[in-house]
Parts: structure tokens; sequence; C-alpha cells
């Protein structure tokens, strides 16, 4: 399967190479803007001044004329030393409660380096002085919050996260996320690659991948661990003969869901490995995915009604798997205090009866037409066949997934899944980014 487009990789930061035994050119792709900037040093940030505001507080004025003020408490409770913070593990040492509220530094000094110096004076939390030294970039970066209305502090200012690109077919097709086994395997800087596609698109494909079982493990641990559910540490998707099997392990066709929303947690990430793939004249057994923060976006611009039912209702999704019961309530898209989408639980084969006030049921069934309607739009599905050595991941609360009907008679296909918890993954990729650098 040739793809055209995608982006040009930056030649200084990763040199790609094709490893691929299929004729299938992978495209190779930069890491983003952003992603550069992360890992390059930034001009000094300095401290031009800090003087005291009140008995509490003082203000700090940056090298780019920003100003912040920061109250004594906060400062001497966030103390980056090694006697404050653990040097490995950055866990707090220090014992927050113990510390006073009205506590004032015995000296307050901008250091030769442009940093901020503070000599604590005794008091509960040791008989000897205390100095913190604290970094011009560190207490620019925290200091924006207390500028900001909502104490609600942007990602940007905190770490290094990879900005989600929407998709429908067309802009996912122009920029595949595809990579080689090897260059994930083998390569720091192909698994940062593989890594900031799902960041950013929930969704890439590891080419080339030996077809033999528990394969799929192998790849994880190179940036997380397997997340056992009650279908195991893996599974294995394929036609069984029990009548009473979960309808995945059938040949009917699976509308568009997202795996397990009757769980507390629900993964963040499947992963399915191809390790078989055969047909005798049928065409069916193809894999589709959508992205559903670019439907659930859509809907919020255009029926924005519709969007707030579907992320005011909470729904009850539940199983029985055997003798286990599982049930758990969760809204189709859930957003956070900006109103940005963040999550989509969406499964009609496990939604329970709607529990809503009588005068909401109908706008509900409407909401959800309209969403169900969009998400089964062709112009946003991306629809492939899997081929032996293909290995997808997505990530499980964006990105919906579903497969057509076959004849099990003349498709023999099998696939081994897993799930993984994506705050693992993302971890990984923001040490792989930043070097894991501690913050000073």
């Amino acid at each position: 399967m040739a793809v055209s487009g995608g982006f040009r990789l930056f030649t200084n930061v990763i040199k790609s190479t094709c490893h691929s035994t299929v004729v299938r050119r992978l495209n190779t792709r930069a890491w983003s803007t952003a992603t550069a900037s992360a890992i390059k040093q930034d001009q000094k940030l300095t401290i031009n001044s800090a003087m005291p505001m009140t008995s509490q507080s003082t203000k700090i004025i940056f090298s780019d004329n920003r100003s912040c003020d920061f109250k004594y408490i906060w400062l001497r409770d966030n103390c980056v030393c090694t006697q404050c913070i653990h040097p490995e593990t950055r866990q707090k040492l220090l014992d927050s409660p113990l510390i006073s509220a009205s506590i004032k530094p015995k000296s307050l000094e901008v250091n030769s380096d442009g940093d901020l110096t503070i000599d604590w004076p005794e008091n509960k939390l040791g008989s000897d002085d205390h100095r913190s030294v604290y970094g011009a970039a560190w207490l620019h970066k925290h200091g924006l919050c207390f500028a900001q209305d909502t104490f609600d502090l942007s990602e940007e200012t905190v770490h290094f996260k990879e900005p989600s690109v929407m998709w429908d077919r067309t802009a996912i097709w122009k920029n595949f996320p595809e990579i080689s086994y090897r260059e994930v395997m083998e390569k720091d800087e192909g698994l940062a690659l593989y890594l900031q596609m799902i960041a950013r698109y929930g969704f890439a494909i590891i080419r080339d991948v030996p077809t033999e079982k528990d394969e799929i493990i192998k790849v994880v641990k190179r940036f997380a661990y397997v997340k056992e559910t009650s279908y195991g540490i893996t599974f294995d998707v394929l036609c069984a003969p029990d009548p009473n099997a979960h309808l995945a392990y059938t040949g009917r066709r699976l509308e568009l869901h997202t795996d397990l929303n009757y769980r507390e947690k629900v993964p963040g990430l499947q992963l399915l490995h191809c390790l078989r793939s055969e047909s005798l004249g049928d065409t069916g057994g193809k894999s589709f995915f959508v992205d559903g923060f670019f439907v659930a976006k859509w809907l919020q611009t255009h029926q924005p009604a519709a969007f707030h039912i579907l992320s005011s209702t909470p729904l009850k999704f539940s199983i029985k798997n055997k003798n286990l019961k599982y049930s758990q309530y969760w809204p189709i898209i859930c957003t956070d205090k900006q109103d940005e989408i963040t999550e989509i639980h969406y499964n009609n084969r496990t939604m329970g009866p709607v529990q809503t006030p009588s005068h909401l049921v109908l706008p509900f069934y409407h909401a959800y037409r309209l969403f169900s309607e969009k998400l089964r739009d062709p112009s946003c599905e991306l629809v492939f066949n899997l081929v032996p050595g293909d290995l997808v991941a997505f990530n499980n609360r964006r990105v919906l997934h579903g497969r057509t009907a076959f004849d099990a008679r003349q498709v023999k296909r099998h696939l081994q899944g897993c799930y993984v918890d994506i705050d693992e993954a993302m971890s990984t990729f923001g040490h792989l980014m930043s070097g894991d650098q501690p913050e000073q």
C-alpha cells in the first residue's frame, strides 16, 4: 500500500531508513516545530529584579519584562533543593503542613546567574536556616498561573505536550502515521517518532513486525507495560465456534466503538497485531477507524445543542463476561473546564437504557443519531486491510474502530491485541523529548 504525502524529517534530529520486506513506502515525517523547540536550548531567561510587595509576597520582574507575584509560603513549599525534593524520584521531602503561613525570608536577592536566592529563617522545619535557589525559567513558567483568572495552568507551561491533530479520511491519508519495526525497536529517535504519531493523531502503524505470538508484548515493553484485563494479558481476535463468544470473535460486522467503556478506568491505548490474513475471494474483514475528536468538534461547531446533550448525559455501559459483570457511567463526549474535548466513550453494544428526565429522551436520541451518522460518514473513515506484520495502535478514548463483516469460511484472520495505560506511553515520550532533566 503506497501512501503519498507526509512531513520531511529534520535530518539533524532523526535519520530514518526504510526496512520493509513488502513493496510499500514508509512515510517519514518531522517532529513538529514545538517538538524541536522543546529539545532546543532556549535563550537564557533571567530575573531583572525581585522586590517585596507585602509581608507575604514578592514581585519578580523577568528579562522578557513579564512580572509575577509569588507568595512566600508557596516559594518555601516549592524549594527544589535536594533536602526538599528527592533528586531521583522528584518526590517532595518537605512536610508542607509544617510551614508557617506567615513565613518571610531573612534575605532575598537576584544572584549573578540571574536566578533567585532566598535564605529562610529557623522555624518548625528544622534548627538551621535554609537556602533556596529558584531558576528564572522555572519561576517564569510556574508563575504564569497566578495571572490566570481560573488559576488553570496551561499544559504548555508545565511540561511539553504534543498538540493533537484532528483528521478525516483525506487528512490522515496525506500524512499517514506509519513507521518500520526496526526503527521503533532499534532507535530511540524512531520510538520517539512513533509515540509522537500516537500523541498527535491518536493512531499509528508499525510495519513489518515479526508475525509471532506475543511479539506485541516486546513492542509494548519498549515504551510501557501491558495492562491486563479480564480478557488476559493479551487477547486473540479470531473466529470461535462458541455460539456465546464475544461478537469480536465472529465474522459479523462491528460498528465503530471504543473498548471497555464499562470499566472504571478505560484503557487509553489499544494495540492490534495482525498475525494472519488470508482471503479466498471475500473482500470483508477490513478495519476502519474514525477520529472521534474530529467528529465531536464538528458536532460542537454545527450542532451545539446536540453536543451539550452528549457531553452532559451520563450513560451506563455494562457487559457480562462469563461470570464477571462490569458497569460504569460515562457521557459519550467528555470535556474539560474549557469545554475542550478530552475523551470519547461510544459503544452501542454495551450502552444501557438511557436514564434521563423524560423531556430529554427525544433530544438525546436526536443528538445520538447526528453524532453516529457523522461517525459513519465515509469522508471521516480510514478503511484498509491489516496485513500480516502490521501492528496498529490507537487512543481508545479518542479513535473509534470497527470491522467490516466477512465469511469465516473464506477469510482467515488472526489478530493479537492488548491494552496499555496511555500515560505510560506519553511519559516515555516526554522522557525521550526532554532528556528527563529535573526542573530547576
